[in-house]
């Protein structure tokens, strides 16, 4: 057996040979002393292990092969079949089945160079290395051992039993198990799909932050945000600014600055510039607000309640209020706190307005308490208005036209009577009961009960200005006139 005494003094900086079963030389055929059997070398506190090596002690370089093994300290070991190794930089060159283990981190690749003194490995032909429940891949990849990080390029691949990571490019905490990625990235499993272009995904605690083009899919939504934070445990996510949420099953798209998304309940909280759009047949609903919130009751049904500042447009309906709640399974539109409903020449105030509005039209209305419906007789002459007051108002549309109203409840009505289209008076009643009808928008008869004989002004001494019913308020300045009106996110739709 022979050891480093065979070397004289020992230099830190110089390759020591441990331990070898035998040693040949042959000046005249190579420099290099020829090792065999459970050879031992060390440098720099690294030990290196081989069956056979060539040592070039002028030049302070070992080649080795066979049952390589190479320590540092405890906790790095690196094995190969071929090995170069420079003392003077302190570089190894492994060739096949080459093995770097640390703790639960195993790196494999088919060539490796490995930086002793810096506790650095580098492959650049192809590599993986697996920790736990992790399989990473790539074409190049760099790791550093006292960082616990690890760096890869090129057709980068993370494998976990959950999902499927592809990249560009990916930095890897081995500690946190954390993965940092640049350039497009996809994740994919059974349940989603998220792309991006940067961010970081936690997979011990399945936390991630995406940004930059981030996009989440699951089976019925789609979310997008300039930035997106997504908790897989909880099935919760996050997006701000530029977001959008899409219900490809229900046809309905929310946008907004923020959006908090729970995916097991179906449910999203929307603030900052928030709209919620409802695509129908032929036509989209638009409801903007300071805060909307969206659940799905089933698979096929949600409900969409919005807060402060509501305004709602469609072509053939538009609304304000302070607060409102839409039901899709009855097609329910409800508005709450000083409400305010248009349509066509139509107005209607009341403490609550109800609204049932079909897939192509508004197919009815029921307003309650302080009901007011106001409409104007004739667009040409912007100052003459029908008007009725009652408890509850409730009215059938049919075509974008009211074709039956009913008003209950200390009923008052203040109307235009024509005469082929000819302006005869105006009559004014009060009553318990009303119930009218309409034709081509306007009033073709009027029943009142109990019966009773309103009082009928000449239409020429008529004070138009002031024909009006106490509480009259005519608030088209108000009115959304299209969608445009809302808030900043309507421009972003096409």
């Amino acid at each position: 057996m022979l050891t480093s005494c065979f070397y004289g003094q020992v230099n830190s900086s110089l390759i020591t040979i441990k331990q070898a079963e035998s040693l040949s030389y042959d000046s005249e055929k190579t420099s290099a002393k020829i090792l065999h059997g459970n050879v031992i070398a060390e440098h720099n506190g690294s030990l290196l292990y081989c069956d056979t090596a060539l040592f070039f002690e002028a030049d302070n370089k070992i080649f080795a092969s066979g049952h390589i093994l190479i320590t540092k300290g405890d906790s790095i070991r690196v094995t190969g079949d071929k090995l170069i190794y420079d003392g003077k930089i302190r570089m190894a060159f492994l060739e096949n089945n080459v093995k770097c283990i640390e703790k639960d981190m195993i790196l494999t690749t088919n060539f490796l160079t490995f930086d002793a003194a810096n506790s650095i490995a580098n492959y650049t032909n192809g590599g993986k290395i697996v920790n736990k429940q992790n399989t990473l891949t790539s074409k190049n990849g760099h790791y550093y051992s006292s960082s616990k990080e690890a760096a890869f390029h090129f057709d980068v691949i993370l494998l976990n039993p959950d999902y499927k990571m592809n990249c560009d490019t990916l930095r890897y905490r081995i500690p946190s198990k954390t993965a940092f990625f640049l350039g497009p990235s996809i994740i994919l499993s059974k349940q989603d799909y998220i792309y991006c272009e940067n961010g970081w995904y936690d997979t011990n605690k399945d936390k991630a932050q995406f940004s930059k083009n981030s996009i989440l899919i699951t089976s019925q939504q789609k979310l997008k945000g300039d930035s997106l934070f997504y908790d897989r445990k909880l099935k919760v996510g996050r997006a701000f600014r530029n977001v959008t949420l899409i219900d490809t099953s229900k046809k309905s798209i929310i946008y907004g600055d923020y959006i908090e998304y729970k995916e097991k309940k179906s449910e999203a909280l929307v603030t900052k510039n928030a709209l919620y759009a409802r695509i129908f047949d032929l036509d989209t609903l638009f409801v903007s607000a300071d805060t909307l919130y969206h659940i799905d009751i089933d698979s096929i049904h949600s409900i969409l309640n919005a807060y402060h500042h509501v305004m709602v447009y469609k072509k053939n309906l538009q609304a304000i209020c302070d607060s409102s709640s839409m039901t899709s399974k009855d097609s329910l539109l409800q508005l709450f706190y000083n409400p305010v409903l248009w349509s066509n020449l139509s107005q209607a105030t009341a403490k609550k307005i109800n609204i049932v509005v079909g897939k192509k039209s508004v197919k009815s209305f029921k307003l309650e308490g302080k009901s007011f419906l106001i409409q104007q007789v004739d667009s040409t002459n912007p100052n003459l208005f029908n008007q009725l007051l009652g408890k509850i108002i409730e009215g059938d549309i049919q075509n974008d036209t009211i074709r039956h109203i009913n008003v209950s409840g200390n009923a008052e009505i203040m109307y235009y009577i024509k005469n082929k289209n000819k302006m005869v008076g105006l009559d004014k009643t009060n009553c318990s009961k009303i119930d009218i009808t309409f034709k081509s928008g306007d009033i073709e008869r009027v029943s009142l009960y109990p019966n009773t004989k309103g009082l009928i002004d000449p239409y020429k001494n008529v004070d138009i200005e002031n024909a009006r019913l106490k509480g009259f308020n005519w608030l088209y300045a108000k009115r959304p006139l299209s969608r445009f009106s809302l808030n900043k996110k309507v421009n972003k739709i096409n």
